[in-house]
């Protein structure tokens, strides 16, 4: 399960594979979506990147898997040519919670990937 998960979250975001340390969401309520949930949510993600003004949240709930979210852009800047957006990501499944802060920049294919963590390190993860 965890290696179709990493599969498909790469795949999504295009990221490289040194960009995450995996283990960190081996236990992170997003490990709760089936392959269709997950790529509904990645949409609402990249699609709140790319059109939330800073400081707005966005709320998503799973239709099958108990998950709901809440992704808050806070910060729009560029590094160099490349958009890049700090966000805050919580999510919950009942069992499992998680809130992190996160930088994702825009790709050269026009999808978001994450770059680095910000200043803050993401939360831990219940």
């Amino acid at each position: 399960m965890i290696r179709i998960f990493v599969a498909v979250a790469i795949a999504v975001f295009a990221v490289s594979a040194y960009a995450l340390n995996w283990n960190g969401f081996k236990d992170a309520p997003i490990t709760r979506l089936g392959k269709e949930e997950l790529q509904a949510f990645l949409t609402v993600v990249n699609k709140t990147l790319d059109d939330t003004p800073d400081g707005t949240t966005v709320e998503w709930k799973a239709s099958k898997a108990t998950f709901n979210s809440k992704i808050t852009p806070r910060k729009s800047f560029a590094d160099g040519k490349t958009k890049c957006r700090e966000a805050t990501v919580e999510s919950d499944s009942g069992d499992r919670f998680a809130r992190g802060d996160y930088l994702f920049c825009k790709g050269e294919k026009g999808s978001w990937q994450f770059k680095t963590s910000p200043a803050k390190k993401p939360a831990s993860v219940k």
